[in-house]
């Protein structure tokens, strides 16, 4: 029960953080990666399997704001940082600790009781 537990809170944080995971995964890569290249990479960092649909849908949106740019090859289509991506992943990883300071406070035994959970 409490593995199924955090394996949830996993794949929720995994999905509420897709864009800022896939900025990631591009500026470790140095170039371009298609919707497939982001699914692999997040399975390889996390054991989770992020659903097609997620990933695309994160990625069109995260054009259509201007953080990527996307260029067909071929079959598919590949996605690289533009100047506004960088900044922001930038930006993320200036405040790291102030983030990972929120996402504590979250689980904090003040905020949440996760000894409470069933």
């Amino acid at each position: 029960m409490k593995g199924n537990i955090l394996r949830e809170i996993e794949k929720r944080i995994i999905n509420g953080f897709m864009d800022f995971l896939i900025l990631s995964a591009l500026k470790n890569d140095g170039g371009c990666l298609s919707g497939y290249d982001v699914i692999k990479y997040i399975y390889a960092q996390f054991r989770f399997l992020p659903s097609s649909g997620t990933v695309y849908s994160h990625l069109y949106a995260m054009e259509r704001n201007g953080l990527l740019h996307g260029v067909q090859e071929s079959r598919r289509r590949v996605y690289g940082l533009t100047s506004k991506g960088f900044e922001v992943v930038r930006e993320v990883e200036r405040t790291n600790g102030s983030i990972q300071g929120v996402v504590a406070r979250v689980f904090s035994s003040g905020s949440v009781c996760i000894s409470r959970l069933p």
